[in-house]
């Protein structure tokens, strides 16, 4: 007997009110101290749109194909904006699902106005341990948690150096506390001593007193947990106060291309927590192996989507993957539900097991947090951020120790041993 496909009934409650197009609401911060990575994450974001409505044809949903929209502000990178932002896109622009700005800081601001409304909030870039701490009912986030930014990268050092000593400094915020915290326990756990733990004002101007301080515990390890704006400027005063380490990383401001523009090759070996690299070899193949369901288009497609969306002279970050990624797996909850209400959105995305060129996305159902995706370990090498940990992900070798600021003046590059 012929098998049959039973259509989605489109005569349910569900489906008599589809409209015409899907609109994803959201503030973004396309100035102040966020303004690069939240403009690599709209890149993402606009990216996806376009391969949804132009290539995938929209989302299927009652028997039809519906289109994405989308509707944004600039929150200036200020939490103050963020309440009356997302009460406007909900009451105002009355848009039918919401993503959280970029950031922990912003986006703590934002779920409790989505959560009084009872609206989904995807959390496509901020994953402070709080945000899933606070019962929130229609939360979901793309991104790893905080606290495992530096879990895979300590897993290396002691893999590769068992007596090595760990200073972290940390900028005081919710996202980088909860960062340095996990990295501490992380390090306590493996048997790694840490010898220097100090946080940092979020407007701090100068890293001076903090770094003549930390040079004097000599450790092997420098762990900065930082956002772009202080991750940059720590780097330029490691340069120029000559502090050096077996390894040196900066969370966020190491993973954009902008960081090797503006540092050339003294941006050589530094390495960062980083959720995607253009080098990862996430594939359907792998999805396979992993018991994953591949969904969009391959690395090669998205970064020609990339191009087409933020202009040929930029490359994205791991933001932008994260922000496609969330596009992608909003349109499999909604096809799940076959409808667009909050509740039955929301329940769905608890079912999926998807992978994307940003990795495997899994959801804890209770809490919304992210289970499936782990944080690799990116390492600047001849000009590339390449993938070095864990090995069954890399796409190079890691370098340890990397070459000291004196050494990449005269030419030395991070170059892996055969």
């Amino acid at each position: 007997m012929p098998t049959t496909t039973t259509p989605p009934l489109t005569t349910s409650p569900a489906c008599q009110n589809i409209p015409d197009k899907i609109t994803i609401g959201m503030s973004i911060s396309l100035s102040g101290s966020f303004a690069l990575t939240g403009q690599q994450g709209l890149w993402g974001i606009k990216a996806a749109i376009d391969w949804v409505n132009n290539v995938y044809g929209g989302v299927h949903i009652c028997g039809k194909t519906v289109k994405l929209d989308l509707k944004y502000y600039d929150d200036q990178s200020s939490k103050d904006l963020i309440p009356s932002l997302y009460e406007r896109l909900i009451t105002v622009d009355k848009v039918n699902f919401l993503f959280g700005p970029y950031g922990s800081p912003l986006t703590i601001a934002a779920a409790p106005v989505a959560e009084r409304y009872g609206m989904l909030l995807v959390s496509w870039m901020a994953n402070s341990d709080k945000l899933v701490q606070q019962g929130f009912k229609f939360f979901v986030m793309v991104p790893a948690l905080a606290s495992t930014l530096w879990h895979t990268a300590l897993d290396m050092v002691h893999t590769l150096d068992p007596n090595a000593t760990v200073a972290i400094l940390y900028k005081q915020d919710e996202f980088n506390t909860m960062v340095a915290q996990g990295a501490y326990s992380k390090a306590q756990q493996l048997g790694l001593r840490v010898v220097y733990f100090k946080s940092y004002p979020v407007d701090i101007t100068d890293f001076t007193p903090l770094f003549t301080e930390l040079q004097t515990t000599h450790p092997s390890v420098i762990l900065i947990c930082s956002h772009e704006r202080d991750g940059m400027l720590a780097m330029q005063q490691l340069i120029q106060q000559n502090i050096n380490a077996k390894l040196i990383g900066i969370a966020v401001a190491a993973s954009l291309p902008q960081f090797y523009q503006n540092f050339g090759k003294m941006a050589e070996g530094i390495i960062d927590g980083t959720h995607w690299t253009p080098y990862v070899k996430w594939s359907p193949e792998v999805a396979k192996q992993m018991g994953y369901e591949w969904f969009g288009p391959t690395e090669q497609e998205f970064l020609q989507l990339f191009q087409q969306v933020a202009g040929p002279g930029n490359q994205p970050s791991y933001h932008a993957a994260a922000g496609f990624a969330a596009v992608l797996t909003l349109v499999k909850a909604i096809e799940l539900a076959q409808s667009l209400e909050q509740r039955a959105v929301r329940t769905a995305y608890n079912e999926l097991k998807l992978m994307t060129i940003y990795g495997p996305f899994q959801i804890n159902a209770t809490n919304g947090a992210q289970i499936g995706h782990k944080i690799l370990v990116g390492q600047w090498q001849a000009g590339k951020f390449q993938v070095v940990w864990p090995p069954a992900a890399a796409s190079s070798k890691p370098v340890y120790p990397i070459p000291t600021w004196q050494e990449k003046e005269a030419g030395a590059l991070a170059t892996p041993t055969p």
